[in-house]
């Protein structure tokens, strides 16, 4: 196995920009929404006992931006690991 830069520096940006979706999207996004209910904070409304449209949203919001994060970390997992066969094709040999 080869460490490939290029490869290594691309896989570190996903592993942490999915690090840092996925620790916002599940406990930031999809706590925020009872945030508004337990604390009584009156950020746009006062219905607090209602499943209303903000909360609903930032489910949402949270779901898609854990999911991309999963999906990032999954693509940093090779590390910048290639194989000898990979690194032949990228750099034009047969």
């Amino acid at each position: 196995m080869e460490i490939d830069r290029s490869r290594l520096r691309r896989d570190r940006i996903l592993f942490y920009a999915g690090l840092v979706l996925f620790l916002l999207g599940l406990p930031g996004m999809i706590l925020s929404s009872w945030l508004h209910e337990i604390m009584r904070f009156p950020l746009v409304g006062e219905a607090y006992d209602a499943w209303g449209w903000i909360n609903q949203i930032t489910l949402i919001a949270g779901l898609f931006m854990a999911f991309v994060g999963g999906i990032f970390l999954a693509l940093s997992l090779r590390g910048g690991a290639i194989d000898a066969k990979d690194a032949q094709e990228s750099e034009g040999g047969a």
